[in-house]
């Protein structure tokens, strides 16, 4: 999930997006689970990271890791 993480984080600063921005985008509550995700605790939700693809216009396979991958 570290992994994961980090890919996430990755990708929303590559997009210039806001955690807050991302929140509206996503219909989410509060901010907290996206900083969840970007920090490797939780990972989103099938609905969310589906969305979250779309929103970054970035192939989900890119947002998560698989075992033995290690980030560039």
């Amino acid at each position: 999930m570290e992994l994961s993480g980090k890919k996430i984080y990755a990708a929303i600063k590559a997009s210039g997006y806001s955690v807050r921005e991302l929140q509206e985008l996503l219909y989410l509550s509060c901010p907290q689970p996206v900083y969840r995700w970007m920090h490797g605790y939780t990972l989103p939700s099938v609905d969310n990271l589906y969305r979250l693809s779309v929103i970054l216009e970035i192939p989900i396979e890119d947002l998560l890791a698989v075992k033995g991958e290690k980030l560039q």
